[in-house]
């Protein structure tokens, strides 16, 4: 993506959504988004607008989220330099290239994908960068996960966020989560402080829904 649409598209989403961090700015100007699309959709990489991924195992199952998206979602954990990030849901790998450059060299960012055939372009396409580790797996089953991370996000929605990951919430970490029915999902916010688990509702969003693990056999 030339530099200037990456600029135009950085304009955008601050027209969309408001000012950002200069690290956010920064990241969207630094990760060249049709590095992550179908190559059908090439063209269309710098509208802020979800773009379809597909698999051996259907036709736009998953997407790039729109990239306003991703800044919402790096506000709502107050994502910021050293923080380790934990992100459930790679597609393409996106939003990691996006996250490893806001925590920089202090921090890293573990994405998890549940299916293999995105989790090896997840791995691909971030490959240049030290700080971001792709792992297969059901990311909802791997709460032991969040010990390690200050910060959790969910890139897809839950019908409920189930209790066996969220009780490995540590004290002080950050998770951000879709939650809810396709039609009325809201971000929430978890914050694990000394009284228990507060949560903030953000608003309504709209994400794609969680996809069961697909085992590397059937690829």
């Amino acid at each position: 993506m030339p530099g200037d649409a990456r600029r135009a598209l950085a304009d955008v989403v601050e027209r969309r959504i408001g000012m950002m961090p200069e690290a956010y700015r920064a990241a969207l100007l630094a990760v060249d988004r049709a590095d992550f699309v179908r190559r059908e959709d090439v063209s269309r990489a710098w509208f802020d607008e979800p773009l379809p991924l597909d698999t051996p195992h259907g036709r736009g199952v998953a997407t790039v989220s729109a990239p306003h998206m991703y800044v919402l979602g790096f506000e709502a954990l107050g994502l910021g330099p050293g923080d380790r990030l934990l992100e459930l849901g790679s597609g393409s790998g996106y939003g990691a290239a996006l996250a490893a450059h806001v925590v920089g060299s202090e921090g890293y960012v573990t994405t998890v994908e549940a299916d293999p055939h995105l989790a090896r372009i997840a791995l691909r396409t971030t490959a240049h960068l030290p700080n971001v580790r792709v792992l297969h797996d059901d990311g909802l089953r791997r709460g032991d996960l969040l010990a390690s991370h200050t910060k959790c996000w969910l890139t897809f929605a839950v019908g409920e966020l189930p209790s066996a990951f969220l009780d490995q919430l540590p004290p002080g970490a950050v998770l951000v989560a879709p939650v809810g029915p396709p039609h009325d999902q809201r971000l929430l916010r978890y914050i694990r402080g000394a009284d228990g688990v507060a949560v903030e509702d953000l608003g309504a969003v709209c994400f794609v829904s969680a996809r069961p693990l697909i085992e590397e056999s059937g690829s």
